[in-house]
């Protein structure tokens, strides 16, 4: 856990390393090459003017919070994020490294998911393999290492074969002017998602297959959706009734924030000695009495605040107008035909929905 600007807090902070310390490096060309992506780093050095054991201390003593670990190369061979990097006498070759315990795990063929997103993980390693300067050998056997990731997951050879037909066909078309791109750029512009739940969304996505716009599918029933846990609604707002604890009538109420703090509001009113609303009125003209938040207050129907909240609020104070419940200081619009026809979750004098408790404060903090 921690802050969301946490990891561009931490580049600027490595770029500044950079600026003060290894710029003058590489300008003492002790350094011949560097280059970083995130925390990885690949270093290219003189070695008789500099060492790993120099490279490394001097890194270490920059920030004693900052711990690089020196991969030296081994045969003259070092990996490098997705690659291994061969350094032979007049030239460097590479080729595609997988790490020891890559599981070669992709999404199932059989997988109830959109067929692109299960045929993702095959386009980008054929992409790879097609587009990275790698030499020949190298390529037949990242060819060999893809048929046999597909086996394992379920997918037919036939299919891989055509991804990468159609991969280098693409790379082919490339070969197109400046200008070109851009309107074809200009023409893919609008894309439309939608959500997939079995291959029948393909009969309406069909439908646009001879326009500009372009498909993209997003998946239900993720893994995170299974695992993550529900968040409880500790901060409910929504349609709300305050009781009065007199004539036990009530005064309904919508609220888009916690409705324990619009609770307390009505009550500083009655206190004040300020008509503001409705139920203070009452309390007031009739000497009646409030009550607790666990006494008196109850969520009639969670919502968040936009227009359907307001009509929500219209159909519960209509209502409880109709069944005698609401304090009559309550302004009730014209009766809506249309509230009539609706169906409640729930009656309302018999709600099961329990009293909305006073909140309270919890903290909680990172360890760094």
């Amino acid at each position: 856990m921690g802050s969301p600007i946490s990891g561009t807090l931490a580049e600027i902070y490595l770029q500044l390393i950079e600026e003060l310390y290894i710029k003058q490096w590489i300008e003492s060309q002790e350094i011949v090459y560097y280059k970083r992506f995130v925390d990885d780093i690949l270093i290219i050095f003189e070695q008789h003017r500099t060492n790993e054991t120099t490279i490394t201390s001097f890194m270490n003593n920059i920030n004693e919070q900052l711990d690089f670990k020196a991969t030296r190369e081994i045969n003259k061979s070092i990996n490098y994020l997705d690659l291994t990097i061969n350094r032979n006498i007049n030239k460097f070759e590479i080729s595609i490294y997988r790490k020891p315990t890559n599981a070669d795990i992709t999404i199932q063929h059989t997988s109830n998911y959109p067929r692109d997103h299960k045929l993702a993980a095959f386009t980008y390693y054929i992409n790879r393999m097609i587009t990275l300067p790698i030499t020949e050998k190298a390529k037949k056997h990242e060819w060999k290492n893809i048929l046999t990731i597909a086996q394992k997951n379920g997918f037919p050879i036939n299919i891989i074969h055509d991804i990468k037909k159609k991969e280098i066909a693409k790379q082919k078309n490339k070969q197109i002017t400046t200008e070109e791109k851009q309107i074809k750029h200009k023409q893919n512009k609008k894309w439309i998602i939608f959500t997939y739940h079995s291959p029948l969304v393909r009969k309406v996505t069909n439908l646009f297959k001879n326009t500009d716009i372009h498909i993209a599918f997003k998946a239900t029933n993720t893994i995170y959706q299974q695992l993550a846990q529900k968040a409880d609604n500790r901060n409910p707002s929504g349609i709300y009734e305050i009781k009065c604890n007199t004539c036990s009538k009530n005064y309904v109420g919508q609220s888009g924030r916690h409705i324990t703090i619009r609770h307390k509001e009505h009550i500083r009113y009655i206190k004040t000695n300020n008509p503001a609303s409705a139920y203070a009125t009452h309390t007031l003209n009739n000497r009646h009495e409030y009550g607790t938040p666990n006494d008196t207050l109850k969520l009639i129907h969670p919502c968040r605040k936009s227009k359907k909240m307001d009509h929500w609020e219209n159909m519960y104070i209509q209502t409880y107008r109709q069944q005698n419940l609401l304090i009559t200081e309550q302004q009730v619009n014209e009766p809506n035909l249309l509230y009539e026809l609706a169906q409640l979750p729930h009656t309302i004098r018999d709600s099961s929905q329990p009293n909305i408790p006073q909140t309270s404060t919890s903290g909680m903090h990172t360890h760094r």
